[in-house]
């Protein structure tokens, strides 16, 4: 009776831990998928001030108003969503965390003993998702409390300003590798990826996906700055 009471029981905490897995790899896609369209649609800023606020209009659906100012409530709609989405990533991932200090010791033991590359990826996975939980709610706060700021003009006033860019420094820089980690280690769990050789030219891909991302990241935080005046 405790044998079949143990197998039930253990059956029912892998089928559980299967579903979060599936939960964290879901969540992490989208909220990539979201990030990376994101940083194009604020790069619009490089294609000249014109052509960012024709954007911000299009997201606020200006077409559909009548006085063609859009609603900026949308933006606040979407910071809410991807804020919700985030925190369920978060709730995901918890389990697989070091809990306590016994735990702790082991992962940096295994650092150090052990030359595993994959291994320190999931460290800095874990360290830039600590920045981006720490980051994150501020940056959706300022735009999802004053989404009639959006826009060259708005933007480029937050950001140099009100020294936004403080804050967005760092967030670009975590987001973004822990985004395309995180598609790395996607691929590698569901996908056929199991030859060295394979594995390096996946990362050899995650990492010119990084530098290109945040090249184009700073350079729309540069490109911000003759609208701060």
């Amino acid at each position: 009776m405790k044998l079949f009471a143990s197998t039930a029981w253990d059956n029912r905490s892998s089928k559980w831990t299967g579903r979060l897995d599936v939960l964290q790899s879901a969540s992490g896609l989208a909220l990539t998928l979201f990030l990376w369209t994101h940083l194009l649609l604020v790069g619009s800023i490089l294609l000249g001030g014109d052509a960012m606020a024709w954007v911000a209009r299009t997201m606020e659906l200006a077409f559909l108003s009548a006085d063609g100012h859009g609603y900026p409530w949308i933006v606040t709609l979407i910071a809410i969503a991807v804020g919700l989405l985030t925190l369920v990533h978060m709730l995901a991932v918890l389990p697989k965390l070091p809990a306590n200090l016994r735990q702790q010791h082991a992962l940096a033991k295994q650092i150090t003993t052990i030359n595993h590359a994959d291994t320190r990826l999931w460290v800095w996975q874990l360290v830039t998702g600590l920045i981006i939980m720490l980051a994150l709610p501020v940056h959706l706060w300022l735009i999802g409390s004053a989404p009639e700021t959006v826009g060259p003009v708005g933007s480029a006033q937050r950001i140099w300003q009100q020294h936004a860019w403080l804050l967005y420094m760092p967030l670009l820089l975590a987001v973004e590798l822990h985004a395309a980690i995180g598609i790395y280690r996607l691929v590698i769990k569901w996908g056929s990826v199991c030859t060295p050789l394979s594995r390096q030219r996946l990362k050899t891909i995650k990492n010119a996906i990084s530098v290109v991302f945040i090249l184009i990241g700073i350079a729309s935080l540069l490109a911000f700055l003759p609208y701060a005046n």
